[in-house]
């Protein structure tokens, strides 16, 4: 009957994650597409667009690499239509969250906190999503449940497979795995013997993870350190924005929390307060949570899924003030619909409502490319990344789109070409179309419709033969339309 229950739990929760790959039909951040399934694409089918990262080999292969077996194998029994490319990736992303969803009830032995992690409207809007941070979020989860939590599993290292893989991968995964780790070993009466174990598995793991990034870069490298030379060292992760020191705490936790923000709090000063009254793991989370939120504050880019790993952390502390409470049964229902709303509400609007028009627009230039008899090439004149690129149109046709690489040779008065053009226009249009003997007017111009007015010289040999809403909140650059015109 055990059994039964469990084998019943885990396929429901497969089923809830796979339901998620059909109904998050938005675009979260450019990295769900271009660090992942155009790298992917182009180990597999030879042609894709790599970024910066990719050119500097601050990004590891390891999970691109994953994703271009499954188009490797798809690609054999001729089924590498752009539905399953597309689809297939984030259907075994599902499978992994909805078995980081079954660890974390394993772990916990609370369906309240699994349900708090299964409504939780950011994790579920995240964990299908092909980005390597849902697979740090739902591996983290996983390795979190195989911590040896207890002294007396001290003994346990399987944990460290996962967390070792996670580093290489994700070299920012340390920062909560560091005083975990830690703890961890001084909890142990043979430090010797652990420490060996500890170096035995992290140096498998390196190893592996380097002759995979060798391997598809061609050269020998050690992604992690290329990028903190980057990013930490040389401070490239401001280039795409810089937030408050304390945007962590007065932004991002509201936003991911949602209600049990309160709670969260709350149960953080009573664990403070009163070490004593709570189990010692509860005040080890506070702890990692603190630290963590600390060192990411002190970078200047952030980000809400910067901090998504923490998630599980932040729900079992939550909870630690909740379960104290006591509550008529018939107040329970209102604050349970009350938790539920805060999330379900904002879950719908961001996964089917917010930034939802470049994944369609893509699939119409796609139709259009391949029922054209003749060569095309596609102009994108949106900010740079807003829409995939050859992993969702699966056609090896010539697309120019405007780029946003960092100043990494600082050169004076640096201006990114996305920046160039939207501060005027026409003049880059005139410098590079209209006046440039060497090019041809594109095929098919993608433009957002805040723009329109500007540009309206250059696309008046356009039609106008596709318009998908895109958002009701149009960002700097952004327009609450997507538009795609045709050369007539």
């Amino acid at each position: 009957m055990r059994l039964r229950r469990r084998l019943g739990l885990l396929s429901f929760l497969i089923l809830w994650r796979l339901l998620s790959v059909f109904v998050v039909r938005t675009v979260h951040v450019p990295d769900e597409y271009w660090q992942s399934l155009e790298v992917a694409h182009r180990l597999a089918f030879g042609y894709g667009y790599l970024t910066w990262e990719w050119i500097t080999m601050i990004r590891s292969y390891m999970y691109p690499f994953l994703i271009s077996i499954l188009y490797r194998a798809l690609a054999v029994l001729s089924l590498d239509s752009v539905p399953l490319l597309t689809i297939l990736p984030r259907v075994f992303q599902a499978i992994l969250a909805a078995y980081a969803d079954y660890a974390f009830y394993k772990w916990t032995k609370n369906i309240w906190m699994l349900s708090a992690l299964l409504i939780n409207w950011y994790w579920y809007y995240c964990a299908t999503r092909t980005l390597i941070n849902s697979v740090e979020t739902a591996c983290t989860i996983i390795a979190l449940s195989m911590f040896p939590w207890k002294k007396f599993h001290v003994r346990s290292v399987k944990f460290l497979w996962i967390v070792s893989f996670l580093c290489m991968a994700r070299p920012t995964t340390g920062i909560v795995w560091l005083p975990l780790c830690l703890y961890h070993i001084s909890m142990s009466s043979e430090k010797k013997k652990l420490l060996s174990q500890y170096v035995l598995i992290c140096s498998i793991c390196i190893a592996i993870s380097v002759l995979i990034d060798s391997y598809c870069y061609g050269t020998y490298v050690i992604t992690p350190w290329k990028f903190f030379q980057l990013n930490v060292l040389g401070n490239v992760g401001s280039t795409y924005g810089t937030k408050n020191a304390l945007w962590y705490i007065y932004s991002a936790l509201p936003v991911l929390l949602e209600l049990y923000f309160f709670p969260f709090l709350f149960s953080c000063y009573l664990i403070l307060k009163c070490p004593d009254f709570f189990p010692r793991k509860e005040l080890i989370m506070v702890g990692v949570i603190g630290w963590s939120i600390f060192v990411y504050s002190l970078l200047p880019h952030k980000e809400f899924r910067f901090i998504l790993p923490l998630l599980p952390l932040l729900i079992y502390v939550s909870f630690s003030c909740l379960n104290r409470f006591k509550v008529m049964p018939s107040e329970r229902r209102k604050v349970i619909a009350l938790f539920v709303l805060s999330n379900v509400l904002p879950g719908l609007f961001f996964s089917t409502i917010y930034q939802c028009g470049t994944l369609p627009i893509i699939e119409i230039l796609r139709d259009e490319i391949t029922r054209a008899n003749i060569s095309t090439n596609t102009l994108i004149l949106t900010p740079c990344h807003s829409t995939p690129l050859y992993s969702h149109l699966h056609v090896n046709t010539s697309i120019r789109f405007l780029t946003c690489e960092p100043n990494l040779n600082n050169a004076e008065d640096y201006v990114d070409e996305a920046d160039q053009f939207f501060a005027n226009s026409t003049v880059w249009l005139n410098d590079n179309y209209v006046n440039n003997e060497k090019v041809t007017l594109p095929t098919y111009v993608i433009v957002f419709d805040n723009i329109v007015n500007e540009i309206s010289e250059f696309l008046r040999p356009y039609e106008l033969i596709a318009k998908k809403y895109h958002t009701y909140f149009p960002e700097r650059n952004y327009g609450e339309n997507i538009l795609l015109y045709k050369h007539v």
